[in-house]
């Protein structure tokens, strides 16, 4: 691969893989429907729109899971002869070029990721990036390195049962990022069975499984597998567990020895569990403990995970990524540990996954003290319920349950959380999607 064009190079993992072809010397550009910050600071040509005529002299385009493959674009490339790679198909081919570790899972694999390369980077090993995220310990969401890689590997996508990695992490598993009954995304798994079948495809192909204690469909996935477990009656466990505002301390043992006192500077019980998951794989992967606990102590946390903007009136301003109501309970315990009053703005996320579990976020939300929501951040997506409207549901079941809570437009809840912010207040952001602007805004324009 000399020259690559890459389509939707705006995205966190695509404008990450972006930058790292780059550092290896491939000539790259890109197109986006929206390019905005990320694509510009790669410093390569990006047109707006997906359109054939943006093909040049590439040899390879390098297409994201939700853009079809009989796309305009991808025909063009087809007919030219050029290679076609999806976005996983291009990560298991860069993470077999070295050692390497590959983190997955539907809650906390970014920050479990970017613990992993804190710790890398503090045992010296000149890590290879790729995250989810934005990571200050790193140019952003990649980092070029010419030691073992590590990667972010996104289970939502169907094709990341064919990434091989030498040590694979599993955080958790529930059922997200399926289809409806009846309805087919490029972006969703069929079914609970075909996300089942690939993890354990992805499990399957490494040499060390890291995986909870505690985890009925991981357990499934791993069936026949002799993985390294953490948690209590795993091979790695917390002991002493002391929960703080800002960050926590607990022991860290293995297989009954103790490794030493670890300090993490983010937040919630969440975070010791994704702190063991980061621990168990680098030990797996033969770092020495002095560096595990350093690169624990040393993770500052990732960008849009707990990230305190600043202040309104006095009032905190916190922004999250939480999206699904496993996310939002873990986000909203770590929140009250603060000791102000929860004032959330929620922003479902995805039409699809909405419908389906718009009556367990309305539940996971009532840990707030006032809860205002929203409309639904699409994605793309169309359904037979308007966005508007499903979003008024979680409103309206919240206020059924007694919690103070209000469906509003986003200006509206802009105005309102400026208006009624005090000092004893934490103003939440939650969601995946542009809630964070609002977010910024509240602060900068407040």
């Amino acid at each position: 691969m000399k020259r690559a064009h890459v389509m939707g190079i705006e995205g966190v993992g695509m404008s990450a893989l972006a930058r790292l072809l780059r550092a290896e010397g491939v000539e790259v550009t890109g197109c986006d429907l929206a390019p905005g910050k990320r694509a510009k600071a790669l410093g390569v040509p990006v047109w707006p729109g997906h359109d054939p005529a943006h093909l040049g002299e590439e040899d390879t385009l390098i297409v994201p899971t939700p853009i079809p493959l009989d796309h305009p674009e991808v025909l063009e490339a087809r007919r030219r002869g050029m290679r076609i790679l999806r976005r996983m198909e291009l990560l298991a081919h860069l993470l077999a070029q070295k050692p390497s570790l590959g983190v997955t899972g539907t809650h906390g694999k970014t920050t479990t990721t970017g613990m992993l390369a804190s710790i890398l980077l503090e045992a010296g090993l000149d890590p290879w990036v790729l995250l989810g995220g934005e990571l200050s310990l790193l140019p952003g969401n990649a980092r070029f390195g010419l030691g073992p890689r590590l990667a972010e590997v996104d289970e939502s996508d169907p094709l990341f049962q064919g990434v091989g990695v030498g040590v694979a992490v599993a955080t958790n598993l529930e059922k997200e990022h399926v289809a409806p009954e009846g309805k087919r995304a490029p972006n969703y798994h069929e079914s609970l069975e075909a996300l089942l079948a690939a993890m354990a495809g992805f499990l399957r192909k490494a040499a060390v499984a890291v995986l909870p204690v505690q985890d009925p469909l991981l357990a499934e996935a791993a069936q026949g597998l002799n993985p390294l477990r953490f948690g209590e009656g795993g091979d790695l466990w917390a002991e002493r567990v002391a929960l703080f505002p800002t960050g926590s301390r607990f022991r860290l043992v293995y297989r009954g020895k103790a490794l030493g006192e670890a300090e993490l500077r983010v937040p919630g019980a969440h975070n010791v569990h994704n702190a063991l998951a980061a621990a168990l794989a680098a030990l797996a992967f033969g770092v020495p403990e002095e560096a595990i606990l350093r690169g624990l102590a040393r993770f500052p946390g990732v960008g849009r995970r707990f990230e305190r903007l600043g202040e309104v009136r006095g009032a905190w301003v916190v922004d999250d990524y939480a999206h699904h109501p496993t996310e939002v309970r873990a986000t909203l315990s770590a929140a009250k540990l603060l000791g102000r009053r929860v004032r959330v703005l929620f922003q479902p996320h995805r039409l699809f996954r909405t419908l389906e579990l718009w009556e367990d976020f309305a539940k996971a939300l009532e840990g707030a003290e006032e809860v205002v929501v929203l409309p639904v951040y699409t994605a793309g997506e169309r359904g037979e319920v308007s966005p508007e409207a499903l979003s008024q549901r979680i409103a309206e079941r919240l206020a059924a349950s007694g919690k103070e809570a209000r469906f509003l437009y986003p200006e509206e809840a802009l105005a309102y959380a400026k208006a009624t912010a005090s000092p004893q207040d934490l103003w939440l952001a939650l969601g995946a999607g542009d809630v964070t602007e609002l977010a910024r805004r509240l602060v900068h324009e407040g």
